[in-house]
């Protein structure tokens, strides 16, 4: 057996599981706190970025309580969406309120500029002024752009038609990410099931039961999974100058092997693991602890931890108004996939299936990259004083 340190610097003990990987025992895994986390900051797993959060104005101390209980020591705001679940607004208004109430801990949270995309549609001079909106988010302080789903799948220009995600004239606002040396994320389509009929032989119904509008199985008003992924690797290869980050785990976590060829095509991307660890979790353990293995450079850690006005969605779910102790428990998940070769255990988010999922038990280098590194890199933290 050997010490190591888990994500909250708390000491656990491992053993070579059957996959040749160092899998920590969950025995020790319950204390943390901010103190432990910096004496350990050097050792694997020592330290988190949670690269995929959703924090509003009103949420920001409780979202730093919950980091700090569970030694995230740095959250991505993902994308600019603030006020009530399931009453929402993107764009400038979320924007400039989210970054203006973070002000004072830029070295805890960075917060990316999000269009609405009914701009689109309702203001024909849209595309000529995105550019200049992402530019002043940027000079505000925006460390990255999002794009939302609705782009490919919902939004419209100003004569109704679906705008694709490699549409020409959206150009100008990759050129600009470019210029501006920013990263870019995207968010494609959605599970695999969400594309299937909306019906109680659904897997995933109870989901879709709270959310029906995340629906998209009528085949004549959205576009097939397929065309939004060849769109969006379109985007990703004609901009080779930016790095862009696929969101869970690509959009398409039920198909490791499809995202591991993207991976491989296209040296400019990299994926967050948000929101997927129960769809990641039915693969083969293996199959799984290979995929992280091999990618380790180019996946960071994300939980789509959303605190939104009223409640809080961990990931995905009910919003609900959670006690940090159903929090902590929450994270704890993460790590006990990352980390053990614990089997049959419940995923995180257990209304997108019913199923239990298998520990993947990687390198404690590996999950250094993981939790830490690729995250620090791809946003430049050190330039917040992140640490």
């Amino acid at each position: 057996m050997t010490a190591l340190i888990h994500p909250c610097g708390v000491k656990a003990y491992t053993s070579v599981g059957s996959m040749g990987a160092a899998a920590i025992s969950l025995a020790s895994l319950t204390d943390c706190s901010p103190g432990q986390a910096k004496q350990n900051s050097r050792i694997a797993g020592g330290r988190v970025i949670d690269a995929h959060i959703h924090v509003t104005p009103a949420k920001v101390k409780k979202a730093l309580e919950v980091m700090d209980d569970n030694c995230i020591k740095y959250g991505v705001i993902i994308a600019s969406i603030s006020g009530d679940d399931p009453n929402q607004y993107v764009g400038d208004k979320a924007f400039y309120e989210i970054i203006d109430s973070i002000k004072p801990y830029k070295n805890r949270l960075g917060l990316h500029y999000t269009f609405d995309w009914s701009l689109a549609e309702t203001d024909p001079d849209f595309f000529r002024n995105a550019p200049d909106m992402l530019k002043k988010a940027v000079n505000a302080g925006a460390i990255a752009l999002k794009n939302l789903k609705q782009l490919g799948l919902e939004a419209k220009d100003h004569e109704g038609k679906l705008i694709t995600i490699d549409d020409p004239r959206l150009f100008p606002i990759w050129e600009r990410a470019e210029k501006l040396g920013i990263p870019v994320a995207f968010h494609t389509g959605d599970p695999v099931a969400f594309f299937e009929p909306w019906n109680s032989e659904n897997e995933r119904w109870d989901e879709l039961k709270l959310h029906p509008e995340w629906s998209f199985a009528d085949k004549n008003k959205y576009p097939p999974l397929d065309t939004l992924f060849n769109q969006v690797n379109n985007v990703y290869r004609k901009f080779s100058n930016i790095q862009f980050v696929a969101v869970h785990v690509g959009g398409y976590s039920e198909n490791l092997k499809e995202v591991g060829k993207w991976l491989d095509e296209i040296p400019n991307l990299s994926l967050d693991t948000a929101a997927r660890i129960g769809e990641l979790g039915k693969h083969p353990a293996s199959e799984g602890h290979d995929f992280f293995t091999k990618y380790q450079d180019r996946i960071m850690f994300g939980t789509d931890m959303a605190y939104w006005n009223g409640c809080d969605v961990q990931g995905a779910g009910p919003c609900k108004n959670f006690t940090l102790e159903e929090d902590h428990k929450f994270y704890e998940i993460h790590w006990k996939y990352f980390q053990t070769v614990d089997k049959q255990f419940d995923h995180p988010t257990p209304i997108q299936g019913k199923w239990k999922i298998d520990g993947i038990g990687l390198d404690p280098a590996v999950l250094k990259k993981i939790y830490w590194d690729n995250a620090y890199k791809f946003y430049k933290l050190d330039r917040f004083g992140v640490a």
